[in-house]
């Protein structure tokens, strides 16, 4: 995971864990905070947090587990209005140092394709030079609960209909004039 494509950066040293479980808690600050919620197209955020466990795992790898709480502000795509939005989510992710297993041959059909179970936990993310950066992550996870076509609750569409009581007949409909066309063969 490399920080340059995210907002926000804060980097810890996976490989030296040990047989240890580290706490972290991620907190990005009010600066931060803003370049996150420009980042991500958001009118204000005004909390982040993720409270963070980090565990062993297989040899050279990590696991990452904890919770993730967000109070947003976003606007609405019906009302065009503010309004602020809560949740928190479940953060669950492994590292490893290295992809140390190439692809294997059983993951391929008969045909060389690549076949995923769609049941299977996802492959591990890399760790480049031991670093883990735990702000990528926290981005990453709320990049991915975000609304792409935020609503504020209650909030809905009314469409625009038009009065046709007047009676409008100087437009014919396209398939009138076809009809016109294909009775009159000289055309």
């Amino acid at each position: 995971m490399s920080n340059s494509q995210f907002p926000f950066s804060q980097i810890v040293l996976g490989d030296r864990l040990g047989d240890s479980e580290k706490q972290v808690l991620v907190q990005p600050n009010a600066e931060e905070l803003k370049a996150i919620a420009k980042a991500y197209d958001i009118t204000d955020i005004s909390s982040l947090m993720a409270d963070l466990t980090l565990k062993p795992w297989r040899k050279t790898g990590v696991r990452v587990v904890g919770k993730l709480k967000a109070k947003l502000q976003q606007t609405c795509i019906v009302t065009l209005e503010d309004f602020e939005q809560e949740f928190q989510d479940e953060i669950d992710r492994t590292l490893e140092a290295v992809s140390s297993r190439p692809r294997k041959a059983k993951d391929l059909n008969a045909d060389g394709e690549i076949e995923i179970e769609l049941e299977s936990l996802d492959p591990p993310d890399v760790m480049i030079d031991g670093k883990i950066d735990l702000g990528a992550l926290v981005c990453e996870q709320l990049a991915l609960n975000l609304d792409p076509f935020p609503r504020k609750p209650g909030a809905e569409f009314e469409p625009v209909v038009e009065d046709d009581s007047e009676g409008d007949e100087s437009e014919p409909s396209p398939f009138a004039a076809l009809a016109k066309l294909k009775s009159n063969p000289e055309h």
